[in-house]
């Protein structure tokens, strides 16, 4: 008994002690001295970071404006996490903060009242830091002023031990981190594969020391889909658990369109639709460049589609990784054949779509069933025109540029988007259980 209370209390001064080296680290963390740049290029820049890095997390299901959101993704165990609210408003937003301020929180992950959140320190160059600050001080309708006060994060007692024993101010300097060349090249891809915090998310740890380490890019890390069941990331090693076999196209409309072959990327991830192909092609080949890790993560990647697939296309040069799969090796189809097999899409109207099976194998319902992330938004969609319904089923990205709904247009063609649009407006989605 005796030594078991010695163990607790050396437990406890251990875990003191490192909370207290973390507070003197804190107080000592630098204002980086980087302005908000908002010149017409830096604000495409910007934008396009913001949309890929903070946006997910800042703005809630059903607001337009980055307000702040709980992190309903996270494992509940960690407490209540809430992110900050991101207007133009001076006391409930960011309106009355210094550049320096914010991005000393973008950097480092310390507030402005010294407060280390749990929010990844990013180590984006000066200039792209500055595009940022440029895009957030803009008058984007993102940011336009909401007095909405976003509540502080509240870990519980295992989660502050945890957040306690793991977070750290990153080691970047405050100033002189350079862009790489934007190009298609190892380093810019290591670059924006960090900036966009790809390890963050597909590697099973908490501590970001560990994206380096064996497990990173391997995935495994537990959130909450939308429909509030536990997910785990997928491995983006180019291993036979991961993305051997995928070609430059298939990771493409993976991650800009979150149609991956045979199935639908889900909630949490987000949609990088500012990411051109130089970007894509670029993170594609530092992927390429890791070692590959074998980590099956179970129900990582769901099929959606029907039993009956496309048969598998044999490895050519021209379409997949030739360093990553051997010669010969049976892989997924394309993302454009095999995804064919996932819809019901056809060129002229037919008389036997059945909506609610096909909003099923769409991936629709994980998101908007009753009781899900985005139900109510699919509830007031049914208010809407049934011609621009159908037109937000096939690009919700040109209504709600952030939005991580996937991009259906290359499935959904005009007359069964309209299927579907009347189908929802006659309320199909509220009536599912």
């Amino acid at each position: 008994m005796r030594r078991q209370l010695l163990s607790t209390v050396y437990g406890t001064l251990l875990v003191g002690s490192t909370l207290l080296s973390g507070c003197a680290s804190v107080s000592r963390t630098a204002y980086p001295p980087i302005q908000a740049d908002t010149s017409p290029e830096a604000l495409a820049r910007g934008e396009s970071i913001f949309r890929g890095a903070c946006e997910g997390c800042h703005r809630g299901p059903d607001s337009q404006r980055a307000t702040g959101a709980p992190m309903k993704d996270a494992p509940g165990w960690l407490g209540s996490l809430h992110t900050a609210n991101l207007t133009s408003h001076p006391s409930a937003g960011i309106g009355s903060a210094k550049d320096e301020e914010l991005a000393r929180v973008i950097r480092y992950g310390v507030t402005r009242d010294g407060r280390v959140v749990p929010m990844p320190g990013s180590p984006m160059g000066d200039k792209d830091l500055a595009a940022v600050l440029g895009f957030m001080r803009s008058q984007h309708a993102l940011f336009e002023a909401d007095a909405t006060v976003a509540p502080r994060t509240r870990f519980s007692f295992l989660g502050g031990l945890a957040w306690g024993l793991v977070s750290k101010v990153p080691a970047h300097p405050s100033s002189g981190i350079p862009v790489p060349a934007k190009g298609p090249t190892l380093e810019y891809g290591r670059y924006m594969a960090h900036v966009l915090d790809c390890a963050g998310c597909h590697t099973d740890s908490l501590d970001p020391e560990d994206a380096n380490g064996p497990k990173g890019f391997s995935g495994g890390r537990e959130f909450l889909g939308a429909d509030g069941n536990p997910i785990r990331s997928s491995n983006l090693t180019f291993d036979a658990t991961g993305l051997q076999g995928w070609s430059l196209e298939d990771f493409t409309r993976a991650v800009r369109d979150g149609l991956a072959p045979g199935a639908i990327v889900r909630y949490p991830m987000p949609r990088y639709r500012g990411a051109d192909d130089v970007d894509m092609k670029a993170l594609y080949e530092y992927l390429r460049s890791l070692p590959p890790r074998r980590h099956d993560v179970p129900g990582a990647r769901p099929r959606t589609a029907p039993e009956a697939m496309a048969p598998s296309a044999p490895v050519t040069p021209g379409s997949v990784s030739t360093r990553a799969v051997e010669p010969g090796t049976p892989v997924r189809t394309s993302a454009a054949t095999q995804l064919a097999t996932l819809v019901l899409a056809q060129s002229e109207p037919r008389k036997d779509v059945d909506p609610a099976a096909l909003f099923a194998r769409l991936g629709c319902t994980l998101c908007h069933a009753p009781g899900a992330r985005y139900h109510e938004r699919i509830v007031q969609a049914a208010g809407k025109p049934e011609q621009e319904l159908a037109k937000w089923i096939r690009n919700p990205e040109k209504f709600v540029p952030g939005t991580t709904m996937p991009t259906y247009a290359s499935l959904v063609d005009e007359p069964t988007a309209l299927a579907l649009a009347r189908w929802i407006k006659s309320g199909g989605p509220a009536a599912r259980k």
